[in-house]
C-alpha cells in the first residue's frame, strides 16, 4: 500500500478521521501516472468491503484538484466506468452481525468519509457515493438496486437517511432530495421504518454529517438524538411523493416495454444443480457448487451453445459485474453473435433469487399421522438421519455395509426389517477394493442376499464440496439410504465447531433422501457421563435418531444402543455377533443380556429383574440400587411400575423387600 500524501491525509484528518481510522480503511495515495483523467495532479484510493470486512473489488478515487464532467459539474471521485456503484460499510464494525440484528439503526449518508466519521463517533453509518449512487442500470436497461442491501434483514429496522444540510434549503428537495428520497422507498418496501434526520448549517456553510459531529458540543449521546427526524409521509415531502410515483410508474412502463423484447428464460434446479436456458438464443448456463463467500455467492458455471460445450467449471460471483464482464468476453471471443453479457446478467439474477428463496413457503395442513415410515426398522427413518458412534474396530463400517446390502435387498435378519430400496455409500475411511472384498465375504455368509449390491462412491473432498454431484446422482439414480463412512472426513474441518455438524447436515437435505452417518466417539468420557460422538454437540442434536455401538472386548458380539429417538421411545438393545468363517462372515442376533460385558446397556427393569432373578432373596430398593449401580429414585420407579408385572413387594414403606413373581 502506498503511503498516504499530506495533502490526502490532511483531506482526510478534515473529516475528523483518526489515525487509527485512516489505518483501518486502508485508503492509499495513486500515483500520477496511474490516474485516468486529465487536469488531476494526485488521487487517493477509497477501497470498498464486503460485510466481513474483506476488501471487495470496488473502489472509487479522490481527485486533486476537482475537475468538470461533461455537464459542467464538478467532479470530486471517481470511479471506472460502467461499473456499478456499490454500499460503503466501514470496517469499524462487525457488520456481518449488524446486518443481521433487526433492532440495530442503521444510518446511510452521502460519502465514504461522512460514513467513517460516523462508524468512529459511534453512529452505525454507511455510505453511499452520491445521491442515486444505491441504483445502477443494467446493460438491458433493468434497473439494479445494490445487491449488498439484499444481505440486510430489513423488516422493521430503524433507518436514519443523513443527507448535507443543503438538502433543506429553499427549491433544493427536488435536486438533492429525489435520490435519497427514492432510496427510503425502496427500504420502506423492504419493511425498514425510514426517516429523515434534517442537519443544520453551521458557520454559514453546508453541512455533511462529519462536519457536524466535528463541531464541539455535538455528542452522539445527547446532541444527536435533538436533531430534527421527518417520517415519509411529512408534509414536506408531499411534493416528492407525487414525484416518485410518477417515477415509478415510469419505470414499470419501461419495464414492461423491454420485457416483451426479450426473450423468455428458463430457470430449473434440482438437488443443487441450476439450469438456465435461453430458448431464443440456443443458449444453456449450468450453475453448481453454489457457496457463500464474502457476502457473495460464488458458482461454478458451464455454458453451452446448442449441444456444443463453449466454457465449464469457471468460478462466478453471481453478484460480481466484473466477473460476469469478464466471462462475457471470452465467450464473445466463441461465439460473437451472442448478446453475452446481457444473458449472464439474467441468468444470475435468476439463480440468485432462486437460490436464496430456499424452500417454498406453504400453508400447514394437518397429517392424517404421527407415523415417521422406517427404510429399516428400527434404525433408519426414511428423509431423515441416523447416527451411529463407535471407537475405532467395532466393527460399524461392517455393519454399515451389512445393513445397505439387507436394504438392497428388502430383507428381514437379526431384527432388522428392511424396505428393499438403492443405497449409496460414500467411503471416505477405506477403498473400493476393501470394501467389495467385504461385500463378496457377507454375501458368501448370506446366500439369500447375492442378488443386488449397493452403489459406490469413493470420496476425497468434504461432503459439502462434492454435494451437487452426490445429488445429482441420488436423484437420477433414485437412491433411498445414504451410508456416510465417516463423520469426520465427510465434514473435513475442526469437528468440535457447530460449522462441522451444521454443514454435514445443510449437505444431507439437498441431497434428500435418508442417511445413515458412522462417527468416531470421543477418547475420554468423564466419569459419569454417556458416550458421545467426537465432536461438537450438533451431530447429536441435528440427528434424529442416535444409536451407540459397542464392541465386547476380544469377541465379535457388538450391542446397539439408543440414546436419542425423536419420533418414539427408544428401543431396547439390539446385539449382533459376526462370525468369520473361511472366505465368508456371518452377522448373527444374541441377547445381549447372555453378554456380561453389556449388562449396563441394558433397561433398568431387565437388569433389577436379572439381580433378583440371581440373587434368590429378597432385597430391599437401596440394595438394588446399589447391586445394579443405579439411582435409587429410578430404581423405586421401577419396582413400582412392574410390580406384580416381573416381580412382587413383601412388607410395606421402610421396611418394604421384592423377589421375583414366581409363575
Amino acid at each position: 500500500m502506498s503511503p498516504l500524501a499530506p495533502e490526502h491525509r490532511e483531506d482526510l484528518c478534515r473529516s475528523g478521521l483518526s489515525e487509527d481510522t485512516i489505518a483501518t480503511l486502508r485508503y492509499e495515495s495513486i500515483r500520477p501516472a496511474a490516474i485516468p483523467l486529465r487536469g488531476v495532479t494526485s488521487a487517493y484510493r477509497l477501497p470498498y468491503f464486503n460485510l466481513d470486512g474483506s476488501i471487495n473489488c470496488f473502489a472509487r478515487l479522490k481527485l486533486f484538484p476537482a475537475v468538470s464532467d461533461e455537464d459542467g459539474h464538478k467532479q470530486k471521485y471517481w470511479q471506472p466506468s460502467g461499473t456499478a456503484p456499490g454500499l460503503y460499510v466501514p470496517p469499524l464494525l462487525n457488520w456481518a452481525t449488524v446486518a443481521k440484528n433487526l433492532r440495530t439503526t442503521l444510518v446511510i449518508a452521502e460519502g465514504e468519509k461522512k460514513a467513517a466519521a460516523g462508524c468512529q463517533a459511534g453512529l452505525i453509518t454507511a455510505g453511499v457515493g452520491g445521491v442515486w449512487s444505491w441504483i445502477s442500470t443494467l446493460d438491458n436497461g433493468s434497473r439494479l438496486v445494490l445487491p449488498l442491501l439484499d444481505d440486510f434483514q430489513w423488516p422493521a429496522r430503524p433507518v436514519l437517511i443523513c443527507p448535507d444540510s443543503d438538502a433543506w434549503r429553499e427549491g433544493k428537495e427536488q435536486h438533492i432530495l429525489s435520490g435519497f428520497f427514492a432510496l427510503a422507498k425502496d427500504l420502506q418496501a423492504r419493511g425498514a421504518f425510514v426517516q429523515f434526520v434534517v442537519l443544520p448549517d453551521l458557520h454559514g456553510a453546508k453541512t455533511g454529517l462529519d462536519d457536524w459531529l466535528k463541531e464541539p458540543g455535538n455528542t452522539v449521546e445527547h446532541a444527536w438524538p435533538q436533531l430534527p427526524r421527518l417520517a415519509l409521509d411529512h408534509a414536506r415531502f408531499s411534493v416528492l411523493t407525487a414525484w416518485w410515483q410518477s417515477w415509478k410508474e415510469k419505470q414499470a412502463t419501461l419495464s414492461a416495454h423491454k420485457d416483451r423484447d426479450q426473450d423468455a428464460m428458463e430457470l430449473t434446479e434440482s438437488a443443487g444443480l441450476y439450469t438456465v436456458i435461453s430458448v431464443k438464443h440456443g443458449v444453456r448456463f449450468s450453475f453448481e457448487r453454489l457457496t457463500e463467500q464474502r457476502g457473495g455467492v460464488i458458482a461454478e458455471v458451464t455454458a453451452l451453445l446448442g449441444a456444443r460445450e463453449l466454457l465449464s467449471g469457471v468460478d462466478l460471483g453471481l453478484k460480481s459485474d466484473s466477473g460476469q464482464t469478464k466471462l462475457a468476453g471470452s465467450l464473445k471471443r466463441l461465439a460473437a453473435a451472442i448478446p453475452w453479457k446481457l444473458l449472464l446478467q439474467r441468468a444470475c439474477a435468476l439463480v440468485l433469487k432462486r437460490h436464496r428463496e430456499g424452500e417454498p413457503f406453504v400453508v400447514l395442513e394437518p397429517a392424517d399421522s404421527l407415523h415417521v415410515p422406517f427404510i429399516i426398522n428400527p434404525f433408519i427413518y426414511s428423509n431423515h438421519q441416523t447416527l451411529w458412534y463407535a471407537p475405532g474396530g467395532s466393527l460399524k463400517s461392517y455393519l454399515a455395509l451389512f445393513v445397505s446390502l439387507l436394504t438392497c435387498h428388502g430383507q428381514q435378519h437379526a431384527g432388522m426389517s428392511s424396505i428393499q430400496a438403492p443405497v449409496l455409500y460414500l467411503d471416505w475411511e477405506l477403498n473400493q477394493d476393501t470394501v467389495a472384498g467385504r461385500l463378496k465375504a457377507l454375501r458368501a455368509g448370506h446366500p439369500q442376499l447375492n442378488q443386488h449390491t449397493p452403489h459406490y462412491h469413493r470420496c476425497d473432498l468434504p461432503l459439502h464440496q462434492e454435494v451437487s454431484q452426490i445429488a445429482s446422482y441420488v436423484a437420477s439414480h433414485k437412491i433411498q439410504l445414504l451410508i456416510v463412512d465417516s463423520a469426520a472426513m465427510a465434514c473435513g474441518g475442526d469437528l468440535n465447531l457447530p460449522d462441522a455438524a451444521i454443514k454435514l447436515q445443510r449437505a444431507l437435505r439437498m441431497i434428500g433422501c435418508a442417511s445413515l452417518v458412522l462417527a468416531h466417539v470421543s477418547k475420554s468420557t468423564p466419569d459419569g457421563h454417556e458416550r458421545s460422538a467426537y465432536g461438537t454437540v450438533f451431530f447429536r442434536e441435528l440427528a434424529r435418531n442416535v444409536w451407540e455401538l459397542e464392541r465386547a472386548n476380544d469377541t465379535s458380539r457388538l450391542v446397539l444402543c439408543q440414546t436419542k429417538n425423536n419420533f418414539a421411545r427408544n428401543h431396547p438393545p439390539l446385539g449382533f455377533e459376526f462370525n468369520f468363517l473361511e472366505g465368508a462372515v456371518r452377522v448373527d442376533p444374541y441377547d445381549p443380556a447372555e453378554e456380561p460385558a453389556f449388562e449396563h446397556k441394558l433397561p433398568l427393569a431387565s437388569r433389577i429383574y436379572n439381580f433378583l432373578v440371581e440373587d434368590g432373596s429378597l432385597r430391599a430398593a437401596y440394595e438394588i440400587a446399589e447391586a445394579v449401580a443405579a439411582p435409587l429414585s429410578s430404581v423405586k420407579s421401577t419396582l413400582s411400575r412392574y410390580r406384580r408385572i416381573k416381580w412382587q413387594q413383601i412388607g410395606e414403606n421402610r421396611e418394604a423387600k421384592w423377589t421375583v413373581l414366581r409363575r
